[in-house]
């Protein structure tokens, strides 16, 4: 099996629309994604190694049909944000941006700022006192849930979309965090104007315009003067191991709407690895923060819980024995569209639980969850959808609240 790792640098910014309008220029306006899916960059993946396969052995041509069965071999294995100076090189794992976390919540100070980092950490429901929900089935796991408050007084600032490597270690490490500087890349917005294809002039109210997330930019510190920054998307990919192509992706590859323009910059392996930095103790509590977003068959409930009395047991890859999960922090689930190539018409919808969502978990007979499972928790794949990166893992330690009168 062939795995190639690289880094994926767009020059000439991003647009990877959502599901709001398939054709731009008859809604008026296309949106963009704030940041590429899994699956979009899987989809360009694919197409590349197609056009490689038909460049690299001579008398290859395949049809759609065929490229789409000979290419669902084509797996993403790994994807992460990263962002560096320009004058930085090579890209290594102090560069990795991760999904905000769930359970950290920006307190707004004085005069507009944030004033602080406060985590939202889950609280045994009072006899008595569960929380009310709506739904069909297994009602007393779901209310059995713990449920998060917060420690102090303080109105919710807006929370940048990514952390640091740095803040992230600390955060999983359950160290408090600084207050976080506004880390995401920017939009722009392209306007564009249909051309009537006799005539050769602009179509009467056919002007429309198009989001673009613009991953080059200038950033200033301080009172420093700006520095230029680049952000990339880090991922490895495998081969169809009967059709492996030496030397994959072998030029630029296009991603997103209007197939943009993207270097390609190898790397090791060792870009993804856990940091040596994150040495966590055994724990009696585990979170676990989703790096990638995840696809659970039941919606925000992980594959492979399920109702056992007033609380939800499973398991989880890389640790021992079974598991109750406390509590979920999940944000609004992510709706994703895709377009069928092959047969020119669109996909099935399907949800996701979005990166950044947070599961905290205890062992069911009172274990520690050990050093050692934690650091192989790091990017474990959770949930479906494997070979599109989804449902990617960050390992956290947690405290959980004594029980009343303990």
């Amino acid at each position: 099996m062939s795995q190639e790792c690289f880094v994926l640098l767009p020059r000439d910014g991003l647009s990877v629309k959502d599901g709001r309008g398939w054709y731009t220029s008859e809604v008026g306006r296309g949106y963009s994604h704030p940041w590429p899916l899994p699956t979009t960059v899987r989809g360009a993946l694919r197409a590349a190694w197609g056009q490689d396969l038909m460049t690299t052995q001579p008398g290859v041509r395949m049809t759609p049909e065929e490229w789409e069965q000979r290419s669902a071999g084509v797996k993403l294995t790994r994807f992460v944000a990263l962002r560096r100076s320009l004058a930085e090189s090579p890209f290594k794992q102090g560069h990795r941006m991760w999904p905000f976390p769930a359970d950290a919540v920006l307190v707004g100070g004085e005069r507009g700022a944030v004033g602080r980092v406060e985590q939202l950490l889950p609280r045994r429901p009072a006899m008595g006192r569960a929380a009310t929900t709506l739904g069909p089935d297994e009602d007393a796991a779901r209310e059995g849930l713990w449920h998060p408050r917060r420690a102090s007084k303080g109105k919710p600032a807006s929370a940048p979309r990514f952390w640091s490597e740095a803040e992230m270690v600390r955060w999983l490490l359950g160290h408090a965090v600084a207050i976080p500087r506004e880390l995401s890349p920017e939009q722009r917005t392209d306007v564009h104007v249909s051309i009537h294809p006799d005539r050769q002039t602009a179509e009467d109210t056919m002007l429309h315009s198009r989001q673009v997330v613009e991953l080059l930019r200038l950033e200033r510190e301080g009172e420093t003067a700006p520095r230029a920054v680049e952000w990339a998307l880090g991922l490895c990919c495998e081969q169809p191991t009967r059709d492996s192509v030496r030397g994959f992706p072998s030029g630029v590859l296009g991603l997103g709407g209007r197939r943009r323009l993207t270097n390609v910059e190898p790397v090791t392996p060792d870009l993804f690895a856990c940091p040596p930095e994150f040495q966590p103790k055994g724990t009696k509590g585990l979170r676990l923060v989703l790096a990638t977003p995840a696809s659970f068959v039941r919606g925000w409930l992980p594959d492979g819980f399920d109702q056992d009395g007033a609380v939800y047991v499973g398991t989880l890859p890389e640790v021992s024995g079974p598991v109750v999960l406390r509590a979920a922090l999940v944000p609004r689930a992510q709706d994703v569209s895709a377009w069928d190539m092959v047969k020119k018409e669109p996909r099935r919808t399907r949800r996701w639980v979005p990166a950044g969502a947070v599961y905290f978990f205890e062992k069911l007979r009172g274990e520690d969850f050990t050093a050692e499972e934690l650091r192989a928790l790091w990017l474990a794949s959770w949930g479906g959808g494997h070979e599109e990166a989804l449902g990617q893992v960050l390992p956290g330690v947690w405290t959980p609240p004594p029980a009343s009168g303990a």
